[in-house]
């Protein structure tokens, strides 16, 4: 079956460790706020660990009553980390048999900057399915993306930049 991605990028004024440090373990109701008709993240449950290893998994709990199983496939602290995405309960549980996740940390500016760039993968449940799963990845689920690192980039570059808080990122 296909599989049809979406894929978007920014520029943070912060280091690959301090953008890493924000957006891996972060609570993600404070990013995923919905976006149209795509749901909000409500919250997380049965999470396996700090969400900083391979193998950890977590339910995460949508605004319109549905959920999806998540998997930390890889972590590299200030590079990389990736996951999957399973056992949806919602409309897309019609559209896909689950989906991939990257996030990269690219450093920039002598370090000082990095460019992130997210890749979602979804996997389509039939050739049925597809055309209509083709469209939400293609439109409505990039613009999700969009607005997630936006909000991302925002609380980074907002963030302060004091030798405490850069140790801890």
């Amino acid at each position: 079956m296909p599989t049809f991605t979406a894929t978007v990028q920014t520029h943070i004024k912060a280091s690959p460790a301090q953008a890493f440090g924000f957006i891996a373990p972060i609570d993600p109701t404070t990013l995923f706020t919905g976006y149209g008709p795509l749901p909000a993240v409500t919250g997380t449950r049965d999470q396996t660990g700090p969400w900083d290893a391979p193998g950890q998994t977590r339910t995460v709990a949508m605004s319109d009553g549905s959920s999806v199983q998540e998997g930390l496939k890889h972590y590299r602290p200030a590079q990389y980390f990736a996951y999957t995405v399973s056992g949806f309960t919602g409309a897309l549980r019609w559209l896909a048999t689950g989906a991939d996740g990257a996030w990269w940390f690219d450093p920039e500016a002598n370090g000082t900057q990095t460019t992130v760039r997210w890749r979602h993968a979804f996997h389509a449940r039939s050739k049925w399915a597809a055309p209509v799963l083709w469209l939400l990845a293609s439109v409505l689920w990039r613009g999700y993306m969009r607005k997630a690192l936006r909000l991302a980039k925002a609380r980074i570059e907002m963030a302060p930049r004091t030798p405490a808080a850069a140790l801890s990122a």
